[in-house]
């Protein structure tokens, strides 16, 4: 039985929403969402790692190409410099999140309210971190200067001096980035808010006397 059948199980209870059901078994079943958004967050945080880790990797290894093939650039070590320094940022940024969150979660305590706030909580992070456009641009975008960045420095190595290619890939990856986040946050919101509306629900229901 997952949250959802339970919550319509004591509503179909009438008159006894919360008495006659197993308060254990709710604390089973809360804690199953609970490891469910964990894993969740934690498949997300390794993507990051490793998705920024490659990109790091490849942007040190088109830095060193540029400076073997065309000799020492300032303006090639700034450019990568601030391509590794926003890779750094993306992950840095979503480690201190996570270890925030980690923090707030020792604050609850074992009873049945506790628990049901302590999943509320979870889930005010992820809709905090992609439940809004303008926030998960706003996480993206040292992503996306990065890439564009290494793509210049891709091209210089070639010595590719086409603008419009240039231009046009660095406008394709805002609009993609653009396109991916808004329909990662409508799906977000799509899944997230009813349940916590049903979080928030339960809650008042436990507190009612």
């Amino acid at each position: 039985m997952d949250f959802d059948q339970m919550m319509d199980a004591w509503k179909a209870q009438d008159d006894k929403p919360l008495y006659g059901v197993n308060g254990d078994l709710l604390r089973l079943v809360l804690r199953h969402e609970q490891a469910d958004i964990r894993r969740s967050l934690r498949r997300d945080q390794w993507t990051t790692y490793v998705v920024g880790t490659a990109m790091a990797a490849v942007a040190g290894i088109s830095l060193w190409a540029f400076l073997y093939l065309r000799g020492l650039s300032p303006q090639a070590v700034i450019a990568m410099s601030a391509a590794l320094g926003g890779v750094a940022l993306w992950m840095g940024a979503l480690w201190l999140s996570r270890r925030r969150q980690a923090v707030r979660e020792r604050d609850f305590g074992n009873t049945l309210q506790e628990e049901v706030r302590r999943n509320l909580s979870l889930i005010d992070y992820q809709l905090s971190q992609v439940g809004r456009w303008s926030n998960l641009m706003l996480w993206s975008a040292p992503i996306v200067a990065s890439a564009s960045l290494i793509f210049w420095l891709i091209m210089e190595i070639n010595r590719i001096d086409d603008l419009w290619l240039t231009a046009g890939t660095v406008v394709f990856l805002v609009v993609s980035t653009a396109w991916s986040t808004y329909d990662s946050s409508r799906r977000t919101r799509q899944d997230l808010l009813p349940r916590r509306q049903r979080l928030t629900e339960l809650l008042e229901m436990l507190n009612s006397p």
